[in-house]
């Protein structure tokens, strides 16, 4: 018998699906419960489909040589499917419940509901809403304070990342359990207050509408722009953070630049918080001063610098971005 705890996934739908294989993918037991009422014939066919789709997503993996067939049918062997007549009891069995039903609060309601009345009291829930908060929906579930919103990333089965936000009636311990649960099935969570757009959305919301306005005005193409994302803002991002890259070339040339921007753009958005007002009075500004959003008094500045930079080149290198010495 597997010591691994037991998970029960709540919606067939693609954000189910990728959760499962998640985890499956990790090792862990997983169920995926379809609440709907259908016809006998339908949860044959939805089975079929999620299988279907995992066994695709698997057998793509395989051919990259990330896992081998015999290992991508193991997990599927993982993977078990519930109609709604069998629910309370693979409810009742299971450590950590996902909730994964339609974007609609009539959806969540139900559902969140039926899990409060079928879920052993220990058991932890989770949300995977991506536009909901916590504070929205922990008052649809019997326990809140072992509820807890978890937003995972599209494709879920390959995106590292999953936020993860407590309401304020979520007891400590059981953010601990599920950050600690998602660590080991190899994702990377990060913690973030109630707040619309979590984190990764709320910027994205952001850059996707200046991408949008761009092109509407017609600053550049499409296609340079996105050849701008791809050679820049893509492999900027992907070796250092945007608080860090902050401080890696200035607070102040953030702070100067966004109101230059908020005043040439007409765009209050684009002003710096009042925050960096502060940051700037204190001589906060980042490596050069020692300290920004991050203490760097304590560390080995060019270390850091060297291994920051050398990521940088093996990436560039990887993507095949970087030229060779023209002499």
């Amino acid at each position: 018998m597997s010591d691994k705890p037991s998970i029960a996934l709540v919606g067939p739908g693609r954000m189910g699906r990728g959760m499962a294989h998640a985890f499956a993918y990790a090792g862990f037991p997983v169920t995926v419960v379809d609440f709907k009422e259908r016809a006998p014939a339908d949860y044959t066919r939805i089975e079929a489909e999620m299988r279907r789709e995992i066994a695709g997503d698997l057998g793509f993996l395989s051919s990259l040589d990330v896992l081998s067939e015999d290992q991508a049918q193991a997990i599927l062997g993982l993977i078990a499917f519930a109609p709604p007549q069998a629910s309370a009891g693979v409810l009742a069995g299971a450590d950590f419940i996902f909730e994964g039903v339609p974007e609609t609060k009539d959806a969540k309601t139900e559902a969140l509901g039926r899990i409060g009345r079928e879920a052993r009291a220990n058991a932890i829930v989770a949300s995977t809403t991506s536009t909901m908060l916590v504070t929205e929906l922990q008052d649809l579930i019997a326990h809140p304070e072992r509820f807890v919103n978890s937003h995972f990333l599209n494709p879920a089965y390959l995106i590292p990342l999953v936020e993860v936000s407590p309401g304020p009636d979520t007891e400590e311990a059981v953010t601990a359990r599920l950050l600690a649960l998602f660590e080991a099935a190899g994702k990377v969570p990060v913690r973030c207050s109630a707040s619309p757009g979590y984190i990764i959305p709320r910027l994205q919301s952001l850059l996707l509408s200046e991408t949008a306005r761009m092109i509407a005005e017609g600053v550049a193409t499409p296609e340079d722009i996105d050849k701008a994302i791809v050679n820049g803002f893509g492999p900027r991002y992907a070796t250092m953070g945007t608080a860090e890259f902050m401080d890696w070339g200035g607070v102040d040339i953030v702070y100067y630049a966004g109101n230059y921007l908020a005043e040439a753009l007409d765009s209050p958005r684009h002003k710096p918080p009042p925050e960096l007002d502060q940051m700037m009075a204190d001589g906060r500004t980042g490596l050069r001063e020692g300290r920004g959003y991050y203490d760097f008094s304590k560390i080995d500045v060019e270390a850091y610098k060297r291994e920051k930079l050398t990521r940088f080149v093996d990436l560039l290198r990887y993507l095949d971005r970087l030229p060779p010495p023209g002499v």
